[in-house]
């Protein structure tokens, strides 16, 4: 028999409103749509059982409130068809064909109208989804001996408000993505540390099992708990699924007619990008029209005005420089596909995803030399190099604009199904099989180390 989870799917309900999803709402969309197939094998083995108790919650300020089943499918529904698409809707190929143009310099790139326009139909979303939210319910009606699961960080701040678990007993399975905060306070709002500070205490507080998407992660919670003084769970290193576009991209890309990069991620200080900009104004300067375009794929962030500065004011960059909100999943891929490499030059991350996504694809990748991209990479080629490193980095962009086709062989990753093959063993072990299985799953991306240059 399957033994009984409840999800907490804070996170979705306070991001259902955003038009693309970043990569703990994928996260957590995932993880919904695995639990809701349990719920079905559960339901075919206990068909007895009516009617059926929730099987997600929401935390509220002062503990855990149930989302009725209903109203979490709907919204499970909302979002599977806004953020797991796996073709590409009209209007991410209308999208597409204008940043494919702007690169080919056959029309003015707009960021400042790309960006309001994304703005504006996230406000429109946001209001849909707060009237679903209106409708769910209070108290907490749960399956028994169920285990609870929290795949975000979201709210875990809140600490008293998970003392329901202690005294229900129930078992806490947490997934840690990142401390950031704690280790680079240097990175995130002045606030931040010491949110991040309670939400760490809450999983240490309440984890019978902590997953951790890395190595780099794991180390750095042991880290933590070491230093707090506090009892450290089973830990297990689950690293995420690559999505299923990013392993079979369309063949049929047309790709534009100059060679051009990609840099996914947030705009802020954390990500690096002040060293993009001021190699793309050296290029500017170099080359001038014929210098290769740089495509940054990620909302504006936080503590950012001198990143901004350089994208707004500086002479240069207009035209070399696109700047785009966000993208699915589909078009994403395309782009990446397409891209001569992608630029990940971020000074720390918990896991290099869009690494494993590029490496997937076959596309070259120039990232920064720190734990969590090599680990990411998993033993494939890619180049590694000092994010302060402005040289290096000039070096490389040039040896690839040179022959802007060169590929290097796409991996076979592991996708979310190996991912919830784990999870289900954690899950339904006792905690001596817990600590085996979390060594296998560590021993599973120990890999041997990748390679310093492009095959």
């Amino acid at each position: 028999m399957t033994k009984p989870v409840v999800m907490d799917i804070s996170r979705l309900m306070e991001r259902a409103h955003c038009p693309t999803p970043t990569g703990i709402d994928r996260y957590e969309l995932h993880y919904a749509n695995w639990l809701n197939e349990r719920r079905k094998q559960a339901a075919l083995t206990n068909l007895e059982a009516f009617p059926q108790p929730s099987w997600f919650i929401e935390t509220s300020h002062s503990g855990a409130v149930t989302v009725p089943s209903e109203r979490a499918d709907r919204l499970v529904s909302i979002l599977n068809s806004r953020w797991a698409a796996t073709e590409i809707s009209s209007s991410q190929a209308a999208l597409l064909d204008r940043i494919f143009a702007a690169i080919d310099g056959k029309i003015r790139w707009q960021a400042a109208s790309e960006v309001k326009a994304g703005e504006a139909h996230t406000q429109k979303l946001r209001k849909i989804v707060h009237a679903v939210a209106n409708h769910f319910a209070h108290g907490l009606t749960l399956p028994d001996r169920a285990s609870f699961v929290h795949v975000s960080h979201s709210r875990l701040e809140r600490t008293s408000a998970f003392s329901w678990l202690r005294e229900t007993g129930r078992n806490g399975v947490f997934y840690v993505h990142d401390l950031i905060p704690l280790s680079h306070p240097e990175f995130v709002r002045p606030e931040e540390p010491e949110r991040h500070r309670r939400r760490m205490e809450t999983v240490l507080k309440h984890a019978s099992l902590v997953l951790c998407n890395s190595q780099v992660t794991a180390r750095a919670l042991r880290t933590f708990a070491q230093e707090s003084n506090r009892k450290l769970p089973s830990i297990a290193v689950l690293p995420p699924g690559v999505e299923q576009c990013f392993l079979s991209p369309s063949s049929d890309i047309a790709r534009p007619r100059m060679p051009y990069f990609v840099t996914l991620g947030t705009i802020e200080p954390r990500k690096n990008h002040i060293l993009l900009l001021h190699l793309w104004q050296y290029l500017a300067e170099r080359d001038g029209p014929m210098a290769p375009r740089l495509v940054i794929v990620g909302k504006r962030g936080w503590e950012n005005s001198h990143i901004l500065a350089m994208l707004e004011r500086c002479p240069a960059l207009p035209g070399l420089v696109i700047e785009v909100p966000g993208l699915e999943d589909a078009a994403l891929a395309r782009l990446v596909a397409g891209a001569a490499a992608l630029l990940a030059p971020s000074f720390t991350e918990g896991y290099g995803m869009p690494v494993a996504e590029a490496i997937a694809l076959g596309t070259p990748v120039v990232a920064s030399n720190i734990s969590a991209h090599r680990e990411a990479a998993a033993g494939q080629p890619a180049i590694f190099l000092d994010p302060l490193d402005g040289l290096s980095w000039r070096a490389a962009l040039d040896m690839i604009a040179a022959s802007p086709q060169r590929r290097t062989k796409p991996s076979q990753p592991s996708g979310w199904d190996t991912h919830f093959d784990d999870l289900e063993t954690l899950i339904e072990a006792d905690l001596s099989a817990r600590r085996h299985a979390a060594q296998r799953a560590s021993r599973r991306i120990e890999r041997t180390s990748p390679s310093a240059a492009l095959q």
